[in-house]
């Protein structure tokens, strides 16, 4: 990944409105490009069918949308058939759908053992006797989701059949790769505008995206090369990326028998990281339920922390994950603990700040949620940067205590600070530093506002008319009564308030509607699964079956 982001270019290349737009609709796009950075060089890296695949369906937003809740009842569907099933069953499940047509293939061959043995030949050899015995076993709920499996895809083919076969064609692409799909749909907001775009002038869009695909291929392993050989480079920050990547897997599960011959730690093993083309769980079954971040098909367990042990050398493979690097940012003990590493992620974001990256993401929205504590200055002073990082995580423990104690009076970085600065005095510079330099970037935003927005004028002073002093009281002017007393006037029917009623009625109806969608809102959130914040109990080993070791070790950062 790169040293220097041209992500300006990013956005001039997606976003940029071509000539039938003003001036201002180009500044305007390009601020929203930037809100978006992360799916545009998450996009811009697969390859160039999917890329178009890509172009074409983000025309059609409402068939994405539409694709997103029949994704959501199917799976919802898929899981109650299986939830009550022991989790070795389960994880069997969910690696024979992930393979095109092998289900239907069980199931059509259900009466012959032979023709379901060779069926599974299509998946790894040490699975196949674990997959044999869940076909004996689960046959009748293999059949039922087997008819979901083909439920969900005539759907699927209705819904699309409307729209012209360039579209069509686009969807099936898609479908067979949920983690575009996903993105799609977090980031709506930017794919109407990408469909946009490319609905104006296709190949000029085509052809900038064949660059943007170079530009940003070559800045991520520049990026990952420098991130290679800062953490190799480092005795003391690899010991510690060692021991947080224990802490996460026992946190989250991990367990190195399920990937046998991939021991992270045993000494003199060799592991070559195995790259092979791998299959993603199916779209309209979503992935395992139990996952606590969104993850479309399995990956070896060191892929989360980017690193592995070859010949007792440590080997740098990747950048974190953003789970890993999210994981570490969200428990200040970590800062404590591993404060040389945590120092390593601050400097690295402060290298490639715009790269889209985990680490540049992340670390970023970390810093922006501790502007007013945490200084540009502080935290780039390489050389005392690691003790910093350890004060600034016992700070946040400390606050995090006081907060938990007294839940009613909770207080932010901020205000924790202003009543403990003299334990803090290193932090009290810093919250100094940081709210000159928040004063000062908001003085220069505004000498320099953006270029779509219309430039506001100075107030121009009030200039009221000079008065002449008074020097006579005037004259007081005698009110005489009126000469005819006006008449009351005649009873009227009393009319209902329509208008009254009226707006009452839009706003029951208003309100309603926003009842109805906070009940979705919440709805998706209980479905979506957070992070765990505790080790997740393991089922007994002796009923897990041995995953393929041969797991692809690809995807995006």
């Amino acid at each position: 990944m790169r040293s220097t982001s041209p992500f300006r270019f990013i956005a001039l290349i997606f976003l940029i409105p071509l000539m039938l737009h003003a001036q201002g609709d180009k500044a305007l796009l390009r601020e929203l490009a930037e809100d978006n950075k992360k799916s545009v060089e998450a996009l811009a890296l697969y390859p160039s069918d999917i890329r178009l695949a890509i172009l074409e369906a983000a025309q059609y937003p409402e068939v994405l949308i539409k694709m997103n809740d029949a994704r959501q009842k199917t799976a919802g569907a898929f899981r109650a058939l299986i939830e009550d099933e022991p989790r070795p069953a389960q994880e069997m499940i969910y690696e024979v759908v992930r393979y095109p047509g092998l289900l239907s293939r069980i199931v059509e061959n259900q009466d012959s053992p032979t023709a379901v043995r060779e069926a599974l030949q299509q998946i790894p050899e040490e699975q196949r006797e674990a997959a044999y015995d869940l076909t004996r076993q689960y046959m009748p709920t293999l059949s039922k989701i087997d008819a979901l499996d083909r439920t969900s895809r005539m759907a699927f083919e209705d819904l699309i059949s409307p729209y012209p076969a360039n579209a069509q064609n686009a969807f099936r692409r898609l479908v067979d790769l949920p983690e575009v799909l996903d993105i799609l749909n977090e980031d709506l907001r930017f794919t109407i505008l990408v469909g946009d775009v490319y609905r104006s002038d296709p190949a000029w869009v085509i052809q900038k995206t064949d660059s943007l695909n170079l530009a940003v291929a070559r800045s991520h392993a520049e990026e990952q090369k420098a991130w290679k050989a800062e953490i190799e480079n480092d005795p003391q920050a690899q010991s510690e990326l060692e021991a947080a990547s224990k802490e996460y897997a026992a946190e989250f599960g991990y367990d190195t028998e399920d990937y046998p011959g991939d021991d992270l730690y045993a000494d003199g093993i060799e592991y070559r990281p195995a790259y092979s083309v791998d299959y993603y769980y199916p779209w309209w079954f979503g992935y395992p339920w139990w996952y606590p971040y969104p993850c479309w098909r399995p990956y070896p367990w060191w892929y989360q922390w980017g690193f592995y042990h070859r010949h007792n050398h440590f080997v740098v493979m990747y950048i974190p994950s953003w789970h890993f690097v999210d994981w570490y940012f969200n428990h200040p003990h970590h800062h404590r603990r591993y404060n040389h590493l945590s120092a390593h992620f601050v400097d690295h974001y402060y290298g490639h700040r715009r790269s889209g990256t985990s680490i540049s993401v992340r670390v970023g929205e970390w810093r922006e949620q501790n502007r007013t504590v945490l200084s540009d200055e502080w935290l780039r002073d390489k050389t005392r940067l690691p003790e910093r990082m350890k004060d600034y995580g016992r700070f946040e423990e400390e606050r995090q205590a006081y907060n938990a104690r007294h839940p009613k009076e909770t207080l932010s970085s901020e205000r924790f600070l202003e009543k403990n600065k003299r334990q803090y005095p290193e932090l009290e510079r810093s919250s100094v530093l940081a709210k000159a330099e928040v004063k000062r970037d908001r003085e220069a935003q505004q000498k320099n506002p953006s270029d779509w927005a219309p430039r506001k004028e100075p107030a121009a002073p009030k200039t009221e008319p000079a008065q002449k002093p008074k020097t006579e009281r005037p004259p007081r002017i005698q009110q005489s009564a009126p000469k005819d007393t006006p008449k009351r006037p005649d009873a009227q029917p009393v009319r209902p308030n329509t208008e009254r009623e009226k707006t009452n009625s839009v706003d029951k109806a208003k309100d309603y509607h926003r009842q109805k969608w906070e009940e979705t809102k919440r709805t998706e959130t209980q479905r979506d699964r957070q992070p765990a914040t505790t080790p997740q109990k393991q089922p007994p080993k002796a009923e897990k079956p041995k995953p393929d070791s041969r797991k692809k070790s690809g995807g995006n950062r």
